[in-house]
């Protein structure tokens, strides 16, 4: 689901069930709908050629300066744009370069970002990032994401997810050869990138025993206008920035998080923070 200006748009794939032997192939339909308040929508098909891909995945969502832009993950994929949700328009399949997977698609005050993964050869792959003013016209090439000095030449990587702030964005993404290793880089625009190997301001997560990858010490989420990282334990704190790159740190108090609670969403209210059992929401305090 997306916010534009006129009013909200989801997306829905039809899901059809069947009982034994199915049929080889679907073709089913994605459709659009807009609602002026949440409360009543209007179907509209997508072109169709648009699949998700693989079936039955959500597609990802990019809302900029020209509007919706829709795209499968993946492979090969599939990108249609949208002003308005309800007329949209089908991008040629060769939108992406061919070797280029996508995992996810952000946009900006000033365009749209594609992060995933490169692959040049069959035995290897680099993070890589597209940029596109308009969602409709991609770089022709991608932007290799530079792998952090300490995790060794020669080694792999992927971009995983977006986190983005007004004035800039971190990239996460993990190592191709190391399970679990987590990788961070900022950008200003999403062309120029830098790698952030400690994971700033959380810092790294303590790393005890054979094969632990390295991690970031708490969490990171962002809603497009602001960036907070927050990390609980015995040393808690909160930061905020605009960028990625400057933060300003907020004192914690009440029910501190344990230093499992790794997994946040971002609230106009707040934070809300948990380790997959137990669940806290931090609120900002006007001073």
């Amino acid at each position: 689901m997306a916010h534009l200006g006129t009013g909200l748009v989801a997306l829905t794939e039809m899901v059809q069930w069947c009982g034994e032997p199915c049929p080889l192939v679907y073709i089913l339909p994605v459709i659009s709908w807009t609602s002026p308040d949440g409360r009543t929508w209007t179907p509209h098909v997508l072109p169709p050629e648009w699949l998700a891909t693989p079936p039955g995945q959500a597609p990802l969502f990019a809302t900029g300066p020209a509007g919706l832009v829709v795209a499968s993950s993946g492979p090969v994929s599939r990108l249609a744009a949208s002003t308005d949700g309800s007329h949209w328009h089908l991008l040629p399949a060769g939108a992406f370069p061919a070797r280029f997977a996508l995992n996810d698609l952000r946009g900006t005050a000033s365009g749209y970002v594609a992060l995933g993964r490169w692959i040049p050869a069959a035995d290897g792959r680099d993070a890589a990032s597209l940029w596109s003013r308009d969602g409709r016209s991609w770089s022709a090439t991608p932007t290799i994401l530079p792998t952090r000095p300490t995790a060794g030449s020669g080694v792999g990587s992927a971009g995983t997810s977006l986190v983005i702030a007004r004035d800039g964005m971190i990239a996460v993404g993990r190592g191709a050869t190391t399970p679990g290793a987590a990788l961070w880089w900022q950008s200003a625009d999403g062309r120029a990138w830098r790698a952030l190997p400690a994971f700033p301001p959380l810092g790294p997560a303590a790393c005890t025993g054979g094969g632990c990858s390295s991690k970031p010490n708490g969490a990171l989420v962002g809603d497009g206008q602001h960036m907070v990282a927050v990390r609980g334990g015995a040393d808690p704190a909160a930061w905020t920035s605009s960028d990625g790159l400057a933060w300003k740190r907020l004192r914690v108090t009440g029910d501190v998080p344990g230093e499992l609670a790794t997994q946040a969403v971002l609230l106009p209210g707040g934070v809300l923070l948990t380790d997959g059992t137990t669940t806290w929401f931090g609120e900002a305090q006007v001073p």
